[in-house]
């Protein structure tokens, strides 16, 4: 394989850092983050040009919905002019919603030798609301998604090349170590969750006097540093001894329909060495990429014998430890954002750049440590 390093970025990034720096966008950045440290990277993230502009944005987006006439308005972003030539223009996008911002980066598709972009989330069934939006697409040559059954039904619509890549994690960050902290937190239940299993569990841990952590705020809530925030939620993972973790958007049927996609909480528990319990997808994407034993222990969605899976667990410590060990393991050996990144490359012609072969071998060193 041949390596490359130029001291020229190669890669134009796109980014909705500046926009919406919100808690559910941390995952995202942490992968923009990641290819800026595996890759030479210009990145570009304006933010609103007036104070009003994410009204201005709402009211685009919900135009646009109705109309193909708004494709090419800008929604109060800053323009941006691209002033020199990249062989690869990535840009990173949560939803539908937010490919209209492409309107303020002027000369883009121009300037650009190869064009990918990654819509995290995009249900099939929302395909035909957003026409105004989905037509934007067809700028570039590749677009990837981490929800799988909307790639085929997205294809057609579009006319273009659609892939799925399946989410990923700085597993170096949430790497707990060779002797990692005290799991101090006996359960973490994070975002979304059924009341009965939290009812359970509250009194689960009442009874044994055990730390169970959840949130106790609703909404998506603005951050000051993403990257911080990252690393909070790791260093919490990496002090947590069971993580409840289910099936994307588990409840939230009248939006994704019957549908069914892998959540980022796996690749987040995984890769800290908690242990997960709860309702995983039912689909190929899931077991191609958790496919060891005890990747997940289930507990269907909403149960309330969540202390009786808790406490057969806990009387197993040897279990523990090789569920945890390997869940790790996997992790830096399959699902770090270096080889989500060799991926987008492979897909755009490019060779990896050093630094990201570098990434790998480091991986791989950890992990072997593991076997």
């Amino acid at each position: 394989m041949s390596l490359v390093r130029s001291d020229q970025p190669r890669v134009l990034l796109f980014s909705q850092r500046q926009l919406a720096p919100v808690i559910s966008r941390c995952f995202s950045y942490e992968f923009e983050d990641a290819i800026r440290a595996m890759d030479g990277v210009d990145l570009v993230a304006p933010g609103y040009r007036v104070g009003f502009g994410e009204l201005i944005y709402r009211m685009v987006n919900k135009a646009g919905r109705r109309t193909r006439l708004l494709r090419g308005v800008n929604p109060a972003v800053n323009p941006v002019q691209v002033s020199r030539r990249y062989p690869l223009f990535f840009a990173v996008f949560q939803f539908a919603n937010d490919l209209p911002t492409l309107n303020a980066l002027r000369g883009w598709r121009r300037q650009s030798d190869h064009a990918v972009c990654l819509i995290e989330e995009l249900w099939a069934r929302d395909l035909g609301r957003f026409d105004s939006q989905l037509a934007l697409l067809a700028q570039f040559d590749q677009v990837l998604t981490n929800c799988r059954s909307t790639v085929e039904p997205l294809a057609r619509k579009i006319g273009r090349p659609v892939r799925y890549i399946a989410p990923g994690i700085d597993a170096l960050r949430f790497f707990p170590g060779p002797e990692p902290p005290s799991r101090c937190i006996q359960v973490y239940n994070m975002g979304r969750r059924h009341p009965a299993t939290h009812r359970a569990l509250l009194d689960w841990s009442r009874s044994r006097q055990s730390f169970y952590l959840f949130d106790t705020f609703s909404g998506n809530l603005p951050v000051q540093d993403p990257a911080e925030h990252r690393l909070m939620l790791a260093e919490k993972l990496k002090r947590t001894r069971f993580f409840m973790a289910n099936k994307a958007k588990v409840n939230e049927e009248g939006e994704k329909g019957d549908q069914e996609e892998v959540g980022f909480r796996f690749f987040e528990g995984a890769a800290a060495g908690a242990v997960m319990i709860g309702d995983p997808p039912d689909v190929a994407s899931f077991r191609e990429n958790f496919d060891w034993p005890d990747a997940v222990v289930h507990l269907p969605y909403g149960s309330t014998a969540v202390a009786d899976v808790l406490d057969e667990l806990a009387s197993d410590p040897d279990r523990l430890e090789r569920i945890s060990r390997e869940n790790v393991r996997n992790s830096l050996e399959r699902h770090d954002w270096a080889y989500r990144w060799e991926q987008v490359l492979g897909w755009a012609g490019l060779p990896p750049d050093d630094r990201l072969d570098e990434r790998q071998e480091g991986l791989r060193s950890l992990a072997g440590a593991l076997s």
